[in-house]
């Protein structure tokens, strides 16, 4: 139950930016074996953005594609404001191990120079959110 209150609280905090999947409360779900409280979501109807990206990558123009990154830089940054520590938004291992992604063909160079500053193996050496915010604001236009 603590476990439940303690994300209740945080997704309290930013419930009410437009890029966060919006929280009803809690519910409680008995069964004979348990007793279980869970999160009732706004409903995702394309899935995980993983998933979500899995089966509509390719369909995508790269307007979309900007749209998404904008919005998620967006949610990052309100996560940041409220001093909210995110998880489940990278692989921490692979990037640990300094594997990085390889770059998409046809990918515009400006996207390239954003996110390959983003692997920097030094921390004070990447962007901040910020910095990514209003460098792909300005390379788009």
């Amino acid at each position: 139950m603590k476990e439940i209150v303690r994300e209740l609280k945080i997704q309290r905090e930013v419930d009410f930016h437009d890029n966060i999947i919006r929280c009803y409360g809690i519910t409680n779900l008995e069964t004979e074996n348990y007793n279980n409280y869970q999160l009732v979501m706004e409903y995702a109807d394309g899935g995980t953005l993983r998933s979500y990206l899995k089966k509509n990558f390719n369909k995508l123009t790269w307007d979309d594609k900007y749209n998404m990154a904008y919005q998620l830089s967006c949610a990052v940054s309100c996560l940041h404001n409220e001093r909210i520590v995110h998880r489940d938004l990278h692989s921490s291992v692979e990037i640990s191990q300094g594997l990085r992604e390889t770059v998409v063909p046809d990918t515009p160079e400006e996207y390239v120079k954003i996110y390959t500053k983003c692997w920097d193996g030094e921390p004070d050496n990447r962007p901040t959110i910020y910095q990514r915010f209003n460098i792909s604001i300005y390379s788009k236009f």
